[in-house]
């Protein structure tokens, strides 16, 4: 009995030291994680726009009730919507640009992608991107057969932020 208290407090302590270490290197990341995460969303609307400069693009400053909208820029006549929706596995993180007044998809770039390659992955191809732009996004927008799980959130988070465009006017 007595081997077991011993063996469960060795336990506590060990588990307690890990968790300590853990916290502690999160932590430290946390700050350099964002950093990265922010300069990789920059890089990607001037990708989208390269004509604009990175203070070009205004931050919205409203909040929506949505899992999916992360963030929501203001660039001349579109509002860029940074969406973060889930897949077959991670999900995708993209850009997709409407138009204030016609709520046409101006642009759409996927930032990342954590599902299968090959085939939930081609929602960040030229293929899909170009289904996509110059379409009405409130209007039905292809889904890439087979990869369904994958691009269906896509669509619905571009109808999702078709539907805010009202909202920020």
């Amino acid at each position: 009995m007595n081997k077991i208290v011993h063996l469960g407090l060795f336990l506590a302590i060990v588990s307690a030291i890990a968790g300590g270490a853990l916290a502690f290197a999160n932590q430290m990341t946390a700050p350099v994680i964002a950093e990265n995460n922010e300069r990789q969303e920059k890089e990607s609307l001037v990708a989208m726009y390269p004509d604009a400069s990175e203070n070009d693009f205004k931050v919205v400053n409203k909040t929506f009730n949505s899992k999916t909208v992360q963030k929501v820029y203001e660039y001349k006549n579109v509002y860029i919507f940074n969406m973060s929706v889930s897949g077959y596995k991670e999900g995708t993180v993209f850009l997709v640009s409407i138009d204030k007044d016609t709520k046409k998809i101006d642009e759409y770039n996927a930032i990342s992608n954590g599902d299968t390659k090959g085939l939930g992955s081609q929602v960040t191809e030229a293929p899909f991107k170009k289904s996509l732009e110059g379409k009405d996004a409130t209007g039905e927008l292809d889904t890439i057969s087979g990869a369904t799980v994958s691009s269906g959130p896509v669509v619905n988070g571009i109808h999702e932020a078709a539907k805010l465009v009202d909202k920020l006017k």
